[in-house]
């Protein structure tokens, strides 16, 4: 199947495409790509649902913020702003959530340790460790080791991390 769309044209992937586009109901699919979306927001892990929860939980914090901004732009430009201080206001208080989310996505990628996503995982040792010390390569990184002296292909679990030193503990050990 894979070779079939790789070896045809662009103009036959085109008129395949119509050709089956077609054939289908586009008024049923029409249909049920609504009620698909529908019920993803009506889903109560929703984004929608996420955004609602966090906004009533805090639409105090969210006021003072979006007061906030608007006191800064306003500060910023007294003239031309008064007239539009309430539109400023309910926007900045609508918006705020969204911008904290998104600083907070942005504060976890930079505050995050690498190596963080190793902990708890099994690997097979690939040199021995040796008077406690020791080395591997994981995603194409170099790190050292720690733990108890292990011979090569022993099985270990990586039960902590500090700075490119990986703790692990034995989980058998291999003649």
């Amino acid at each position: 199947m894979e070779q079939e769309k790789q070896q045809m044209t662009l103009a036959q992937r085109l008129q395949k495409s119509w050709a089956d586009l077609r054939q289908t109901n586009l008024r049923a699919q029409a249909h049920y790509a609504v009620f698909r979306t529908t019920q993803h927001i009506k889903n109560k892990n929703g984004l929608v649902k996420q955004y609602q929860q966090r906004f009533i939980a805090g639409w105090e914090k969210w006021l003072g913020v979006g007061a906030g901004i608007t006191g800064l732009l306003m500060l910023l430009n007294p003239d031309s702003l008064w007239r539009w201080q309430f539109v400023l206001v309910l926007i900045s208080v609508l918006l705020a959530p969204l911008l904290a989310n998104l600083f907070h996505s942005l504060k976890k990628v930079f505050t995050e340790y690498p190596g963080k996503q190793l902990i708890g995982q099994v690997i097979t040792l690939e040199q021995p460790i040796v008077e406690g010390t020791g080395t591997i390569r994981l995603d194409n990184l170099e790190w050292q080791l720690a733990g108890v002296d292990c011979l090569a292909g022993t099985q270990a679990r990586i039960i902590a991390i500090n700075d490119r030193t990986l703790y692990i503990t034995p989980l058998n050990q291999t003649s």
